[in-house]
């Protein structure tokens, strides 16, 4: 009788185990590579606004967040951009209104926004700007160049799941410091060519495209060319860097929060899953590796930091 036991709770622990190595490879792989758009939610709320100012109730991170000097507060209807003394009554925030576009009202649900701008360059900073494209591997790639009569450029790459908003925040420094600014796109963004395997591959494949932004910068006169890359952004030009022709165009590179080891990435966020047996992960790599075709030694850029030049 004893033997029949241990074997089916041998046999149970095998098919528990089982089921959370596929579960959690799954959710690694829908999470850090499927793509797909992320439903935003607005935890907090307006309490009044008029042309100066925003006082709104803060949930979540956006107590903090909402404190920070300059901030993005964003909703489905509208955008802006909130700097100046923080005021904070009974837990509610109160800040001055920088920058702001379309219609927020009282009770609006809203969020904050660490990319601060949600918009344009010209509606948010007041700087001219031109919508621009120019062919990539995929297909035709969509960006904006923020002019300045000047033969050096930088191009600002976008993270995972992100959008190119997000090098805006630095936009203002990069213009008085004399840099044209290109803010493009690159595969699998919304409105860009998808990508037939269907996932977001740190690098591996989005390096092309921008080899094929330099290229546009280079066809336009440029002489000096940086880049900015930030999170899975900053992946992108490392791969571009380490295998392009053209990176001896490049001058520098900015990197912000960059994603250079996805596996060390993957393991510290293993160990936040309680519950999870140690050493699962491993398997589970292994399981998402071929789900998504690839091998996560070339996702790991700091060990071939030895082969890069540029500062």
């Amino acid at each position: 009788m004893i033997i029949p036991i241990i074997l089916s709770i041998f046999a149970a622990v095998i098919g528990i185990t089982g089921f959370v190595i596929i579960y959690y490879a799954v959710e690694t792989r829908r999470q850090g590579f499927k793509i797909f758009r992320q439903k935003l939610e607005y935890f907090s709320s307006v309490v009044s606004i008029d042309e100066n100012h925003i006082t709104f109730r803060p949930r979540g991170r956006d107590i903090n967040d909402g404190q920070l000097p300059n901030i993005g507060l964003t909703s489905r209807e509208g955008s802006l951009v909130a700097g100046g003394p923080t005021s904070i009554v009974n837990g509610v925030i109160t800040r001055k209104i920088i920058s702001r576009t379309g219609c927020l009202g009282k009770s609006t649900k809203i969020r904050t926004s660490l990319f601060v701008y949600e918009d344009n360059p010209k509606i948010n900073l007041d700087l001219e700007y031109s919508d621009v494209s120019f062919e990539s591997e995929l297909g035709i790639l969509a960006g904006w160049h923020i002019p300045v009569d000047s033969n050096n450029w930088i191009i600002g790459i976008h993270g995972h799941r992100s959008y190119r908003t997000e090098s805006m925040r630095f936009v203002p420094t990069l213009h008085r410091l004399g840099l044209n600014v290109l803010l493009s796109d690159y595969r699998n963004d919304l409105n860009a060519p998808v990508d037939k395997g269907g996932y977001h591959m740190f690098g591996l494949t989005e390096w092309r495209d921008l080899e094929s932004a330099v290229k546009y910068c280079s066809d336009r006169g440029a002489q000096k060319i940086f880049l900015m890359g930030h999170s899975m952004g900053g992946a992108i030009v490392i791969k571009y860097l380490l295998e392009s022709t053209t990176k001896s165009q490049i001058y520098g590179a900015i990197l912000e929060s960059p994603a250079l080891n996805l596996n060390k990435i993957i393991g510290m966020k293993a160990e936040e899953i309680p519950l999870l047996p140690r050493g699962a992960e491993y398997p589970i790599k292994k399981l998402v590796s071929r789900m998504v075709n690839l091998r996560w030694e070339d996702l790991n850029y700091l060990s071939r930091s030895d082969e890069l030049s540029t500062p």
